[in-house]
């Protein structure tokens, strides 16, 4: 990103000028640091008509000021790139998130905010830009459709029409807060992303000249099973729903992502579970000319994933064929499975209890607490004595809570997956994420991984389903499309979560 600086951090040694008369000084700017990258410590000189300096321009890598390893995090450079070309006779941009506000406010005249005021104001002259930045009147001069005033304050008090209007609030810095989105605070890198995140677009290759590609390359890091699979599907379904013409493929593997599936190895974590999203393998797209690069890496770059990914879309995500297992997994799971479900079985009641890190106090507050385990026994007696179940599958990570079902009058009728699970009763255990525990004992990754797609490829077999709380399991279950006699997911409950 460029800034401006004032005339008197000019340089006394000017290694590039530029006119303020210039169609656009940022372009001149920018086209200097991206030849000089090994000089972008210095500054771009704007003279005056009357050969005065009026201001200097300077480069500031992007990167979130709430990271505190952001510079020499190579992942999150992937994803914070400089936008070294755009121009105002830039077409094909994607306009349906600006389109929702009539104004935008800026609190900073820099490169991305004085471009997309400029583009914004090209494609719907009828909004209104205002700048709570003096230096704004350097470039822009004030009329009734762009306003520059000291502060909000001001601006509101002199126009307070403007307070009815749907407003974007755009700041110069760059954070990780997904609250942003909801809240319509936003840095200028994310307007500068919703316009350009379809043009991002990479040669690698001769093939296929007729075809875009949506390269799905995400770091997993944290990320379950189930977020992994509805971060992919969604944005999958994003892609369809925007851009019907492009094909997405999803490559999960990167360096220095270290997650509970490929550790730090960089093995594309979706290859070793998933076929491929589209009839395209790596290896082709990988030498394709138009390749569009993803940009969610839950840096809240794109407005679209984040609402996605941070609202209930995901929860409420439909599966349907998006996604299909590789063999060794398909196999892995019929193998599985067929020794857990009785051939007789007829009726069976899916209950799920979630527990085990959701009970850490560094979790806790994040998350929504259902039904204790003992309750959710207790529904789940009531149910098979009422429904005429002949069978209880359960499905949970902790000990504890299986044992708490084998001990009661469900353990005739109970059956479950043989999976590695946590005993939260030890102490080494408690306030621990599953991740650290998994990483402490050393257990196969892989094949833990495979029970646990196992135990939610069982919850589809179920004709009823009973949850202690809204968690991946649950949307697993009602995404993958099962039509159940019903469905009783506890939800979060008054006093339950203090």
């Amino acid at each position: 990103m460029i800034k401006v600086y004032p005339a008197s951090e000019a340089p006394k040694q000017v290694r590039k000028y530029a006119s303020a008369n210039d169609d656009d000084v940022f372009v001149t700017a920018r086209d200097f640091f991206h030849r000089n990258k090994d000089i972008r410590h210095h500054k771009v000189v704007v003279y005056n008509e009357n050969n005065s300096i009026a201001y200097c321009l300077g480069f500031q890598k992007n990167k979130p000021v709430n990271w505190e390893d952001a510079e020499a995090n190579t992942m999150v450079q992937m994803h914070l790139s400089n936008y070294w070309e755009y121009s105002l006779d830039d077409e094909g941009l994607d306009w349906s998130y600006v389109d929702r506000f009539e104004l935008f406010v800026y609190d900073e005249l820099e490169e991305y905010s004085y471009h997309t005021a400029r583009m914004i104001r090209k494609h719907n002259p009828s909004v209104t830009i205002a700048f709570t930045d003096p230096t704004a009147a350097l470039f822009f001069a004030t009329n009734e459709k762009l306003l520059i005033a000291d502060s909000d304050e001001e601006l509101f008090a002199a126009h307070p029409e403007l307070k009815d209007l749907r407003i974007l609030h755009v700041h110069s810095e760059i954070r990780w807060d997904v609250q942003d989105v909801f809240t319509n605070d936003v840095s200028s890198y994310l307007v500068m992303t919703s316009l350009y995140w379809i043009k991002r677009e990479f040669y690698y290759g001769p093939l296929n000249p007729d075809k875009v590609f949506y390269l799905i390359k995400q770091p997993v890091k944290e990320n379950g099973l189930t977020a992994l699979i509805a971060n992919v599907v969604g944005t999958k379904q994003m892609i369809h729903a925007i851009r019907p013409d492009f094909i997405p493929v999803v490559d999960l593997g990167l360096a220095n992502d270290p997650n509970q599936f490929a550790g730090t190895s960089g093995e594309d974590v979706w290859a070793m579970f998933f076929d491929q999203i589209s009839d395209y393998d790596l290896k082709e797209v990988y030498n394709s000319q138009h390749v569009i690069l993803d940009q969610n890496s839950n840096l809240n770059l794109n407005p679209y994933m984040t609402e996605f990914v941070f609202s209930n879309k995901r929860a409420e995500l439909q599966y349907g064929d998006d996604f299909q297992y590789n063999d060794a997994v398909r196999a892995h799971v019929e193998a599985t499975l067929a020794k857990v479900f009785p051939a007789d079985a007829k009726r069976v009641l899916g209950v799920i209890v979630r527990g085990t890190d959701y009970n850490a106090q560094k979790v806790s507050k994040f998350v929504p607490h259902g039904l204790t385990a003992e309750a959710t026994l207790a529904k789940a007696i009531d149910y098979v004595r009422e429904g005429d179940f002949d069978h209880v599958y359960l499905c949970t990570e902790d000990q504890a809570y299986l044992e708490l079902f084998c001990a009661s009058e469900l353990a005739d009728k109970l059956i479950y997956v043989d999976q590695s699970r946590v005993d939260y009763q030890q102490e080494e255990n408690q306030e621990k994420l599953l991740i650290e525990i998994y990483g402490r004992e050393r257990s196969n990754p892989y094949t833990r991984t495979l029970d646990y797609i196992a135990v939610l490829e069982g919850l589809t077999r179920c004709q009823a389903l009973l949850a202690n709380v809204t968690c991946g399991a649950v949307t697993y279950a009602m995404g993958r499309g099962t039509k159940y006699e019903f469905a009783d997911v506890g939800r979060i409950q008054e006093g339950l979560n203090a």
